[in-house]
């Protein structure tokens, strides 16, 4: 097994715990060790973390960061690695089948969150990690040139209509209220990437974590991919390893046993 340089994490769920939301403190801890020792890590999350204040790890550390699922990477310091905004003709779509099927959708722009309606699905979506509901726009308002990210707030049952209906794009599903919309030109291995040709470093010398569907593509890329206990089946069936469980200390005890820490 090649030695390990970077590990990649995934956060909510992964490195939050999913019952309080918060960070454990072993979990921290393993991370700032893994540092100290010479290796890489990085946040690989479906968040944008510019526009959400970092959220969880915004007291945390990390060599850089790839969010909204590969669509935009970059360094500690800011500099940019990957900023690829979805084809306008993917985002009016989205609005038109949201307003056929009746649904609601999240807009990430860089440093903005959107969403176009609101409904107790909403609400239970940003619940579910502690998150406030972004700001309200008209469909006339979303600017359709700087997308990101789309998060339709619909059921597991829609995911292959989307999937058919937005051929150029992928359905992950992470949250049992929204699905997350990526180009089939993305995903977290394609911002992953982007950091190992930045860095040198070959995806066989990284594990990456993480528990959802938008997590399949980085466990299958890299040398190890661990899923935490709880996560997905899909998660599941594409790691190498299944850890304990997030408040087991999931973090810790994976690093220990591939020796990062």
């Amino acid at each position: 097994m090649p030695q390990i340089k970077a590990v990649f994490t995934d956060i909510d769920n992964t490195l939050t715990d999913p019952g309080t939301h918060q960070i454990p403190a072993s979990a921290i801890q393993a991370i700032q060790l893994a540092r100290s020792n010479g290796i890489k890590v990085f946040a690989a999350t479906g968040r944008n973390l510019i526009a959400y204040g970092a959220g969880p790890v915004a007291n945390l550390e990390f060599d850089g960061y790839v969010t909204v699922n590969g669509q935009y990477c970059y360094l500690p310091d800011g500099t940019t690695l990957r900023f690829a905004p979805f084809e306008r003709a993917w985002v009016e779509e989205s609005i038109r089948l949201g307003v056929e099927h009746g649904f609601f959708a999240s807009y990430h722009q860089r440093d903005r969150i959107s969403i176009n309606g609101f409904n107790d699905g909403v609400q239970k979506f940003y619940d579910s990690f502690n998150s406030p509901v972004p700001s309200l726009l008209s469909n006339e308002e979303i600017d359709r040139d700087q997308i990101l990210s789309i998060i339709p707030f619909v059921h597991e049952d829609m995911d292959d209509f989307l999937r058919q209906a937005l051929p150029g794009c992928q359905a992950v599903r992470w949250n049992p209220y929204s699905v997350d919309l990526a180009p089939k030109s993305g995903g977290k291995d394609v911002g992953i990437q982007t950091f190992l040709d930045h860095f040198g470093i070959k995806a066989e010398e990284c594990l990456a974590i993480g528990d959802g569907g938008n997590d399949v593509s980085m466990l299958q890329m890299v040398g190890i991919g661990v899923a935490v206990g709880g996560a997905r089946p899909e998660a599941k069936a594409a790691a190498d390893f299944v850890a304990p469980e997030v408040a087991d200390d999931a973090i810790y005890k994976t690093f220990t046993k591939f020796g990062l820490i």
